[in-house]
């Protein structure tokens, strides 16, 4: 396993046995993404209202019932919200956000940005398809644009980019990477063990360490006192390579989707995988278009991953989860279950 540090927060909201809903944030920056929308009571309100994106794999009740609550929390804000997912997903969020009544109150500018995906004729390639629903014109029926998709890039931030791959399903679904851009991230254990106290000052000196040639001379102002930049950039700032995080859940690896699948996952730091069956449940998992836990692990380590969590575990199971890890460290023992306590 490659050593390195993170300087995201990722929470698997409900465990390895739960709706598999992946949960990434930067402390310092207003910009979390969600994988998958299903049961999310356990996530503040605050925390689903410092979304920039969401990212849906399909539409079966257990990925995106929770919808409602991010659009709740959200609703307030002034902000363009972006979500994603496969056919279908404009109308089905279209009609659940109509569905309610609001008082439409001038501060309630939110923009949710719809985007669907369609596999396009070779692989890596989408047909994307985007309407803008508007809540300060109260949600008129959206306008639909086309446009093209190259190389799997759906969403770029300013510090991450998401790639999507289609997956193995019973109804279209998508598997998803995020994608850490190179370069300079803030040490939270540094400033907590420093006298030095969390502020805007710290945008301020990435700001200028992003730029790539910090002037010696130049200095900020602090709790009253004055500090030089470059200084606070060696102290509390370091420069990384960027990770590769992968979410793919309920699929095969079937032929005509594992060169993106493991393409999408390759090198990655965590990969977050469906382990839904065990190994003796096979041809179950392959009627319902699912991965054995062993099945997983193998596409981990063909991938050449870090670190496998498992996850959307199938209840079956219940009483022994035990069972689907240990499965899966035979094959690939850096393999990790949440929650299971």
């Amino acid at each position: 396993m490659r050593s390195q540090r993170v300087f995201y927060e990722s929470e698997l909201v409900n465990g390895s046995a739960g709706d598999p809903v992946l949960y990434i944030d930067y402390p310092d920056r207003d910009n979390a993404l969600l994988f998958d929308t299903g049961e999310n009571h356990r996530l503040p309100m605050e925390k689903l209202a410092d979304l920039t994106a969401v990212f849906i794999s399909h539409h079966h009740v257990d990925h995106f019932i929770g919808l409602d609550r991010i659009i709740r929390a959200n609703i307030d804000s002034d902000k363009v919200l972006s979500i994603f997912g496969p056919a279908g997903t404009i109308q089905k969020v279209y009609d659940r956000i109509v569905s309610y009544e609001y008082q439409y109150f001038p501060f309630q500018r939110i923009v949710v940005e719809v985007n669907e995906l369609l596999p396009g004729e070779t692989d890596g390639r989408f047909l994307g398809r985007r309407a803008k629903l508007e809540c300060r014109r109260r949600f008129p029926k959206p306008k639909i644009e086309e446009y093209e998709i190259k190389e799997g890039v759906i969403f770029e931030g300013a510090e991450t980019r998401v790639e999507a791959a289609r997956a193995d399903h019973v109804i279209p679904c998508l598997a998803y990477a995020m994608v850490e851009r190179p370069g300079f991230h803030l040490r939270e254990d540094k400033l907590e063990r420093g006298l030095l106290k969390p502020g805007l000052w710290t945008t301020e000196v990435l700001r200028a360490l992003s730029t790539g040639d910090v002037d010696p001379k130049q200095r900020i102002n602090i709790q009253g006192g004055s500090f030089s930049v470059a200084e606070l950039g060696k102290q509390y700032f370091k420069r990384t390579r960027g990770v590769r995080v992968a979410f793919v859940t309920d699929t095969t690896m079937a032929d005509h989707v594992s060169a993106g699948l493991l393409r999408l996952a390759r090198g990655a730091y965590q990969l977050y995988c469906d382990s839904f069956y065990l190994e003796k449940d096979a041809t179950r998992a392959e009627k319902f278009r699912h991965l054995t836990a062993a099945g997983a692990a193998r596409f981990a380590a063909q991938a050449g991953v870090d670190q496998l969590v498992q996850m959307h575990y199938s209840q079956r199971y219940r009483g022994q989860f035990q069972a689907l890890l240990d499965e899966a460290r035979e094959i690939f023992p850096n393999t990790i279950a949440v929650g299971l306590d």
